[in-house]
């Protein structure tokens, strides 16, 4: 007996068509991003590959005119000014400036933690099970025209973050995303398959 599985052509052109085009972006219109837009991306992620079903990633939404939103935006920007290489004193404050404004203006601001396991192997395990809901989370959002930017530099460098955010202590911080409608095409190339593929 055959089981089936998979897609119909036109169905699978249509997710092949997402993986090849979504593009990594942190350029956004001013439009706000309805909640069910939001909910379907969170939806999307908890559908990841999770081996052992350890449920592992933990996700919050951090809204746009809330306490949480200011409170982190300060600490992205002090740990900025901080932290700049090769610093002037003017090359701080407009970094700072910088980091701290992308926080804020954002349309949606996500950070996305991984659980820890019993030993070290469930824990990789549930880091990369976060990563694969990220992805997941990323797609969904492509599929209702909705940009995403991963980073885990300066908006995911400061310790006071988890805090803010009230996540666990033992939680691992896999990045902040940025999304929104964005305000230019993404483009990005990618290496072919002969350059990082070996047949054996």
């Amino acid at each position: 007996m055959t089981i089936a599985y998979g897609l119909d052509a036109a169905a699978g052109r249509v997710i092949l068509s997402a993986l090849r085009n979504r593009r990594t972006c942190r350029s956004f219109t001013g439009d706000p991003v309805p909640k069910h837009v939001i909910e379907a991306m969170l939806e999307a992620a908890r559908w990841a590959p999770n081996h052992r079903l350890t449920n592992p990633w933990r996700f919050f939404v951090v809204g746009k005119e809330g306490a949480v939103r200011q409170k982190i935006a300060q600490l992205v920007h002090d740990w900025t000014y901080e932290n700049v290489k090769n610093p002037s004193p003017a090359r701080r404050v407009q970094s700072a400036d910088a980091a701290q404004r992308e926080i804020l203006d954002a349309p949606v601001l996500l950070y996305a933690f991984a659980v820890p396991g019993a030993d070290y192997e469930i824990t990789t395990e549930n880091y990369a099970a976060t990563c694969c809901a990220v992805q997941n989370l990323q797609l969904a959002a492509y599929a209702h025209g909705v940009a995403v930017g991963w980073s885990t530099g300066k908006p995911a460098k400061p310790e006071g973050v988890p805090a803010a955010l009230g996540a666990d202590a033992s939680w691992r911080l896999v990045g902040a995303l940025f999304a929104g409608y964005p305000a230019q095409e993404p483009r990005q190339e990618r290496k072919p398959v002969a350059e990082i593929a070996t047949w054996r």
